[in-house]
């Protein structure tokens, strides 16, 4: 999947939520076609549902936001090596109280309590540098932006919590790293990049690479920090923005 370079994840149980499109789903891919077993979560009854690319993959419905449902899919798990912490996104006009509450809720609350529940498992993982729980943060975990006052709370808590659990984990062979995700085109974000382009525009003035990102660059760095590679790195969040997070508007 990846120009010039490859992993070997044969063996490898890779759990992604939010794992039907976008990001989620570009890393499924990545690590499916890498030879891991990948199940990935929604919010859609079946897999079929989905307009998107599924093959050799578990599909699990689950809605991040019920802690229970999270804390019953880790039991239904026989093994698992790598957390991918993904799903995520606004939950409506978050300066709403209820809508500020969701987005903790689904983009870090859920992020804590499907980790936690997984934990076990992970400790018994015996993949080569570790197991790993990856989040998927964002350039509003270091910058303000006025849509976003709960999920920029929320990836900015994402942040300090991979920090905590990589600290706190290493004892149990469990590493946690994070990637903070630049403008990267999504379902999610396909809206304001195909309308919007003053903003994208601004975006890219202080990018050094003049251009938006795709799932692909992301899962890329995720496929790294869960790797042998990364053996020795915890508790870090990568941006992988294209240089937006050191350039100046």
């Amino acid at each position: 999947m990846f120009q010039g370079i490859s992993y070997d994840y044969t063996g490898a149980t890779v759990l992604i939520t939010g794992g039907t499109s976008g990001i989620g789903l570009g890393c499924a891919h990545a690590y499916r076609d890498a030879g891991a077993e990948v199940i990935v979560t929604g919010r859609k009854a079946a897999a079929s549902e989905y307009d998107t690319d599924l093959s050799n993959i578990v599909y699990r419905r689950v809605d991040v936001a019920d802690r229970a449902a999270l804390y019953a899919l880790a039991a239904s798990l026989p093994k698992l090596d790598i957390l991918v912490n993904n799903a995520g996104g606004m939950q409506g006009n978050e300066w709403e109280a209820d809508a500020f509450d969701a987005s903790l809720a689904v983009n870090l609350s859920s992020v804590f309590h499907l980790s936690s529940a997984c934990k076990d498992l992970l400790a018994a993982s015996a993949f080569p540098g570790g197991a790993s729980v990856i989040g998927i943060a964002s350039m509003t975990s270091y910058f303000g932006f006025e849509w976003t006052p709960g999920y920029g709370a929320a990836k900015a808590g994402l942040v300090q919590l991979v920090k905590t659990l990589g600290m706190s984990w290493g004892k149990f062979g469990i590493r946690a790293n994070a990637v903070a995700a630049g403008l990267t085109r999504s379902n999610l974000t396909a809206p304001v990049l195909d309308t919007m382009q003053e903003m994208v525009d601004e975006t890219l003035k202080r990018q050094g690479l003049k251009r938006t990102g795709v799932p692909a660059d992301i899962a890329a760095a995720v496929l790294f920090l869960s790797s042998p590679a990364a053996a020795w790195i915890t508790g870090q969040t990568l941006p992988v923005d294209g240089g937006f997070s050191t350039g100046m508007s």
